[in-house]
């Protein structure tokens, strides 16, 4: 695994648009919105999440490649 990191901050609006960039990168919870999968190789995935950071409309979403 590679050293990417992906942050959230500031408030999530749950507009689950992340989600259907990046399936195999984030689950998705009620009470915060998206959360990194336990155990995801988050390089291999790399453009769903660059994809993901894109449209999320609060910009919450931070990857660190």
């Amino acid at each position: 695994m590679g050293t990417n990191i992906i942050q959230f901050e500031g408030n999530c609006i749950k507009c689950v648009m992340c989600i259907e960039e990046a399936k195999k990168v984030f689950d998705y919870s009620e009470e915060t919105g998206p959360l990194v999968r336990h155990g995801v190789d988050i390089a291999s995935h790399g453009e769903d999440v660059k994809r993901a950071v894109l449209v999320c409309p609060t910009q919450r979403i931070k990857y660190h490649p």
